[in-house]
């Protein structure tokens, strides 16, 4: 049986102009919800307007869905039904430009509870400019670390405006005082995504994270892609310790880094984990930190796995599951973090397992 009854809620962020020469059209988000009472194995929007990113958020109070949920979405481009892809709730989604799409149980027999929503994001289209660091997102930053205690010089950040975020709403920026530690995520998406979309992708998250989460702005503090490029998340100031929204109960004196992908079973490319080491070895190091170290935090609330007041010390390059319930950054990412830290550390190290060899 296919559910047809669905309550549709439009919901729009408008997109920041800048400099740009024209503005771009809004991004918006849609939530597609079950209504009250009805059940049944399918939730289908056959016939929507555009989409590109989209994610499964459960009722509240209700047990989650054993072995999550089962997407799948009509192509715009060729009008045919993409395969079916297993998400867990919550996880954003990049199925590309689409306009349908369907949702089920992953188990054959459960039926979708009442109130189960279904949020898609269509992010708009970009600037027209090319991003400004299209080009590798580190040159040769050897100088940077000649003589004692030299600093390492500051990646290449696409800025907000070059990838389209959506404007401020004007509401105060919180900052911490410095960056004792950099939590890295996955955003548990498709890998198989072209570089040239990543653009797009982050104005995706921030859409989800902004109309359906409810927070002010994108939650990371930067966002990488596989080929290695890093994007100004959270409002506020690149060079600055921003508080974010990416890590439960230690968002503040943190910053939060997000690699585009799913890496449970598959290790993040090399240029991203490069990128991800160099960026934290800039953050770190700016406050006196050795990427390399440990540090004591406290969790500011209950986050469902550390107590409001408890303390936990941690490395300085932590993964997102070191201090919530959670199997971010993936498996696979996780493992890499060793040598993220020691690159981090040292830059000029030579090869290293899983990252590969260093710039000259």
């Amino acid at each position: 049986m296919t559910v047809t009854a669905a309550v549709i809620c439009a919901l729009t962020a408008t997109a920041a102009t800048g400099d740009q020469p024209a503005a771009p059209p809004p991004a918006t988000a849609r939530a597609f919800t079950l209504t009250a009472g009805t059940t049944g194995p399918v939730l289908t929007a056959a016939h929507t307007s555009g989409f590109s990113m989209l994610a499964v958020t459960e009722p509240a109070g209700r047990p989650p869905a054993p072995g999550g949920y089962r997407v799948r979405t009509r192509s715009r481009a060729s009008g045919s039904w993409s395969g079916w892809t297993v998400l867990e709730p919550g996880e954003p989604w990049w199925a590309g430009p689409s306009t349908g799409v369907e949702v089920r149980a992953a188990d054959a027999d459960a039926a979708l509870a009442p109130g189960l929503r279904l949020d898609l994001a269509d992010p708009g289209p970009g600037p027209s400019a090319r991003p400004r660091s299209a080009a590798p997102a580190f040159g040769p930053v050897r100088a940077a670390y000649e003589g004692a205690g030299a600093l390492p010089r500051r990646p290449r950040v696409v800025p907000r405006a070059d990838w389209g975020a959506a404007r401020d709403d004007g509401s105060p920026v919180v900052y911490g005082r410095e960056v004792k530690a950099v939590f890295v995520h996955h955003t548990a998406q498709t890998n198989a995504y072209d570089c040239a979309d990543s653009p797009a992708i982050v104005r995706g998250l921030q859409t989800l994270h902004e109309r359906v989460n409810g927070w002010k702005d994108l939650g990371y503090n930067y966002v990488v892609d596989k080929c290695g490029t890093v994007f100004e998340g959270r409002a506020g100031g690149s060079d600055r310790p921003v508080t974010g929204a990416h890590t439960l109960g230690f968002n503040t004196d943190t910053l939060g880094v997000a690699v585009i992908g799913l890496y449970t079973d598959e290790e993040a490319p090399p240029a991203a984990a490069e990128a991800v080491a160099r960026l934290a070895g800039w953050a770190l190091r700016r406050y006196g930190h050795d990427p390399s170290g440990t540090v004591t935090l406290t969790s500011s609330v209950d986050n469902g796995r550390l107590r409001r007041g408890e303390r936990v010390t941690v490395e300085r390059v932590s993964g997102h599951r070191d201090v919530f319930a959670t199997e971010c950054p993936g498996t696979a990412l996780y493992r890499q973090l060793p040598a993220l830290r020691r690159l981090a550390a040292d830059p000029f190290g030579g090869l290293l397992p899983g990252i590969g060899e260093l710039p000259a």
